[in-house]
């Protein structure tokens, strides 16, 4: 464990306002929410001890995880799960408070049970019974104690190398179980090495189902050709319907099958002819019930197809056919898909069930609570000295890049080099299977990266977007941070290298394809980021966030010798101190602490050392001197940050030489260290494409949130329910240890 830091108590009842806003105008009642919430060291050590009120007051349904805890034992942060009713278009507060509820809370519940080589979840509104041996989703579904669909196998792959035909699976497990929510999860291989893990989670009172499916490939040769990835539920339907454009397609009676297919970003295919964009949602209709098959931003995700037929409802989430989908050795990629079973009479019309279930709510904590708790290290809030103008020229921004993802052309050509490409395979728009979330270098040529490069989401996009919701609570932020994280997580991150094991848990660089195995580019210490996967978790609950953080600790911890420039000794201490503080493990720490030893000998404390890369250097040792309170790196610091604020402001210009100001000034009370960080972030010119937003966004979450923390931590702006004597400092914006 880390050692405790050097923080009072706290002494005040915890009362955390979570606002929900409704994005798709669709009312919402007992519908579910999963949030994290941040909590000061020494709040609260039992997760039962927590209640969830609704704007009336009254309690609501409510279960609790702990997901970190402080040195001392307390929770940091602590998931939280409810039921909440939202207008649509609208908003509702509610509020997590500390100890007992006036009130048991009334209302339906998630039940498990295991029955001789089954389990069996009924939320109220839907029985669901499991082979427990994995070998299909389900063996029957019953609603309104009806039963209306039999045998759900498991998602079908067809790919080369074998991929057709059964996986081998393995017994099913309970990942998550509770009133509120209950998940399982599947697992399997097949004979090409493709792998897949399947969280299939029920909701108290909703007749619906959320599968989060990941196939991984873990093969050995450099692609997998995937032709098809497809969920069915097989069924004898008597009409079916599309989404095709804002409108539902109807067949009524249906009398042969139908496909809507999304093979790009712009227009669908109704049966073979031209068709409007595709809504991301099929349904059909039998006797006793409708069911409805939606996934989110299925046209961002192309190609993808949905059928209706009278023997079965099927979504490809790839859809290759033909043109099969290269998924790089050790790639991997997750879809969402929201299956709903309703009785034949009182369903509810597809269209507002599929908006509802492909934009799920979202819970914001008060940004001032988060800024408060310093459980978040960077968090602002638009109150805090010099966030207002930051925020409002990131949300510009980000609002200017979407723009750019949008419109801007690329060139989808095969993974070869530049010389040998003869033709050009034009897109429109950063989308794609396996696209979706990154940005492009749009006709950028070089021999190692590869014709128009991926960013790979460089300067941790995800976070900077993650860091985006949690001050502002925009939509369109968290949208950004979902994606980005995806497909950080799957594409990017090395899942899987039979030929060099040593870079499994690392990012892949720039690079054509993002993963491109035949590629001559190593992996590269300059381009590692996980504090957004650490936040990505925080905030979800998703588990594989933190273990694809826990991957690339592993493997950075036992790198040190590798480094050759500055940011390459800078990034992996950034990453290595975020995972040690998310899990209070001392490996992380050391390794932060071996590379920081390595570094104080390789530069000399001054920016004139190298160029803007000794800034992130800098911030690194700054860093690992929040956690350690080594005096040499202190001393270090000192020195740089002395000779960078008596400079002119235009001997340094990049903003990245600046990136410590922030700590120094809540480590040292030093003014002028202060005044150069927030005179920094208010000139921060914030780019509209990948990469600078990225940088400007990081620097400006990183030189004003320790000054928001420490602001905090003297009595904290107004408005903050509760306002107590603050927590102290903690982490790598300023905390000193024993």
């Amino acid at each position: 464990m880390l050692a405790a830091s050097r923080a009072p108590a706290w002494g005040a009842a915890v009362a955390v306002p979570v606002r929900i806003t409704e994005p798709a105008g669709v009312t919402r009642h007992g519908a579910p929410v999963t949030v994290g919430i941040p909590l000061p060291r020494g709040a609260l050590t039992e997760p039962r001890k927590a209640w969830v009120g609704d704007p009336h007051g009254g309690p609501t349904p409510v279960q609790t995880e702990v997901l970190e805890r402080w040195s001392d034992g307390s929770i940091r942060w602590l998931l939280v799960d409810f039921l909440a009713d939202v207008p649509a278009n609208g908003d509702s507060v509610y509020t997590l408070r500390q100890g007992t509820g006036p009130r048991p809370p009334s209302g339906p519940r998630v039940r498990l049970e295991s029955r001789g080589g089954r389990r069996v979840i009924n939320t109220g509104a839907l029985r669901l019974t499991v082979p427990a041996n994995g070998a299909a989703l389900a063996s029957t579904v019953e609603a309104g104690e009806r039963r209306v669909a039999g045998t759900i196998p498991l998602p079908t792959l067809e790919a080369t190398g074998g991929g057709a035909g059964e996986p081998t699976a393995q017994a099913v497990s309970v990942e998550t179980e509770g009133p509120v929510r209950t998940e399982l999860l599947f697992r399997g291989r097949w004979g090409n090495g493709a792998t897949y893990e399947a969280r299939l989670a029920a909701f108290a009172g909703q007749p619906v189902l959320r599968l989060r499916y990941t196939l991984t490939d873990m093969g050995d040769a450099p692609y997998l050709e995937v032709r098809r990835l497809a969920i069915v539920v097989p069924g004898a339907f008597r009409a079916g319907a599309l989404g095709v454009g804002g409108e539902a397609r109807r067949f009524d009676p249906l009398e042969a099958a139908h496909t809507l297919r999304q093979a790009d970003a712009t227009s669908g295919a109704l049966d073979g002819a031209p068709a409007r964009r595709a809504d991301c949602w099929a349904e059909a209709s039998a006797s006793t019930a409708h069911i409805l098959l939606a996934t989110p931003a299925c046209w961002q995700q192309y190609p993808q197809q949905f059928a209706v037929a009278p023997s079965a409802l099927r979504l490809d989430l790839l859809a290759g056919g033909s043109e099969p989908l290269l998924l790089g050795r050790g790639a991997a990629k997750t879809h969402e898909v929201w299956l709903a079973f309703e009785p034949a009479s009182g369903a509810t019309g597809p269209r507002d069930l599929a908006a509802a279930l492909t934009a799920p709510l979202v819970g914001q904590v008060d940004p001032r609570w988060v800024v408060r708790t310093d459980a978040l290290a960077q968090s602002l809030a638009p109150s805090d000295d010099g966030a207002d103008t930051f925020l409002r020229r990131l949300t510009d921004a980000f609002r200017r890049y979407q723009a750019r993802v949008a419109t801007e052309r690329w060139d989808d050509g095969p993974p070869v080099g530049c010389d040998e490409r003869k033709t050009e395979h034009p897109r429109t728009g950063f989308y794609g299977a396996f696209n979706w979330g990154d940005w492009n270098f749009p006709g950028y040529r070089d021999r190692t990266k590869g014709c128009d490069a991926w960013g790979n989401l460089e300067y941790d996009l995800p976070q900077v977007l993650g860091l985006g919701w949690v001050a502002t609570g925009k939509r369109q932020f968290w949208d950004g941070f979902v994606a980005a994280i995806l497909h950080y997580r799957d594409v990017d991150i090395i899942h899987h290298d039979p030929e060099h094991p040593d870079r499994v848990g690392l990012n892949h660089p720039h690079k054509v394809l993002h993963f491109a195995p035949e590629a001559t580019q190593n992996v590269d210490l300059g381009h590692v980021w996980l504090e957004g996967l650490i936040t990505h978790y925080r905030l979800t609950g998703e588990r594989r966030s933190l273990e694809a953080a826990r991957a690339m600790g592993d493997s950075l911890a036992s790198r040190v010798g590798k480094a050759r420039n500055p940011r390459q000794f800078g990034w992996p201490m950034i990453a290595l101190v975020a995972l040690a503080e998310a899990t209070n493990e001392e490996r992380y720490r050391d390794g932060a602490a071996h590379f920081a030893g390595a570094a104080l000998g390789a530069y000399d404390p001054t920016p004139a050392a190298e160029d803007w890369k000794i800034g992130i250097l800098a911030d690194g040792l700054a860093a690992v001197q929040g956690i350690t309170g080594d005096r040499k790196l202190l001393d270090w610091l000192t020195r740089y940050s002395d000779a960078l604020v008596a400079a002119p402001p235009d001997r340094y210009p990049d903003a990245r030489y600046a990136l410590p100001l922030g700590f120094m000034a809540v480590r040292t009370g030093q003014r002028r260290y202060r005044d150069r960080a927030l005179a920094v972030a208010a000139d921060l010119q914030i780019g509209d494409w990948g990469k600078p937003l990225a940088l400007g966004g990081r620097t400006g979450f990183r030189l004003l949130g320790p000054l928001a923390a420490q602001d905090a931590a003297r009595g904290g702006p107004p408005g903050v329910t509760p306002a107590p004597a603050a927590p102290p400092p903690g982490s790598a914006r300023g905390r000193q240890r024993r």
